[in-house]
């Protein structure tokens, strides 16, 4: 859904389209994982301008890092959810109880950034404007997790800033990471692209997103036109019947020539 919604607005644009491989979490990667990607994104007829391996930037994680620390908005942590959820409750909000603890960087603790005070505004291009509570949402999040792992805020922030890109387009299941992402972009004195947050597909059964988590249905590369139609169709597009009956160079074309965010917008209004 979000490789649609992207790949469309920006090649509606006549702009360049970048894939990103999330692959940072090394315990997490499956093997052949990334060339599975490849070859199912090229069966559906994806086309992309430039791939961007998370695992081969380490340094610059490490360079922003460096920035976030000389300001003096990071410190070590060392609270598990766990001690966390006995201090705050049930809705795990990280209250800074090692904020002032001035606790050793080391190999057991995770590293926070500390966060405003005031409320982060901003204005989607899909879900209007968004107004996050830190202390009611979020508090100090991780920025550098405790085996050593760079935490997902910061490599998004410094991958969204990266090489012009002007536009993030994913799906609304991701809308509250835009704070912290503008947060430490602001901090780092980078440029903000503009997010847009599309509606997503949920079980019906579960309410929750189709996905690997969900245990969902992979998608097959012999069913790539009817998957595309249905997709389009989610995104109030509005494709004409007989695209099913065409290629998949015909669909795109017809999805990239008529492709409009404001459809989209529409749907998410009636609360998709």
């Amino acid at each position: 859904m979000a490789a649609t919604a992207s790949y469309l607005n920006i090649k509606h644009q006549s702009g360049r389209w970048l894939l990103r491989i999330d692959d940072i979490d090394a315990p997490r990667v499956i093997s052949g994982s990334q060339d599975r990607i490849f070859r199912q994104l090229e069966a559906y007829g994806f086309e992309w301008d430039r791939t961007i391996i998370q695992s081969e930037r380490v340094a610059l994680y490490q360079d922003a890092f460096n920035q976030l620390e000389r300001q003096q908005l990071t410190y070590g942590c060392d609270c598990t959810r766990l001690t966390i959820q006995e201090r705050v409750g049930q809705k795990i909000i990280y209250d800074q109880h090692c904020r002032s603890r001035q606790l050793p960087y080391s190999d057991r603790h995770a590293i926070r950034i500390k966060t405003p005070d005031q409320p982060w505004r901003w204005q989607d291009a899909i879900q209007g404007l968004q107004n996050f509570d830190w202390e009611k949402q979020l508090g100090d999040f991780i920025i550098k997790r405790a085996d050593a792992i760079w935490a997902y805020h910061l490599v998004a922030a410094v991958d969204d800033s990266d090489d012009g890109i002007t536009e993030v387009i994913r799906g609304a299941d991701l809308l509250t990471s835009t704070a912290p992402q503008q947060y430490i972009q602001t901090c780092l004195q980078r440029p903000s692209p503009s997010y847009a947050h599309h509606p997503i597909l949920l079980d019906q059964k579960t309410n929750i997103k189709l996905s690997k988590a969900s245990q969902a249905n992979a998608i097959k590369a012999d069913e790539a036109i009817n998957n595309l139609f249905l997709v389009l169709s989610f995104l109030n597009q509005q494709p004409p019947p007989e695209l099913m009956q065409g290629s998949i160079n015909d669909i795109w074309q017809w999805a990239i020539n008529h492709w409009s965010l404001d459809k989209v917008n529409a749907i998410a209004d009636q609360g998709a």
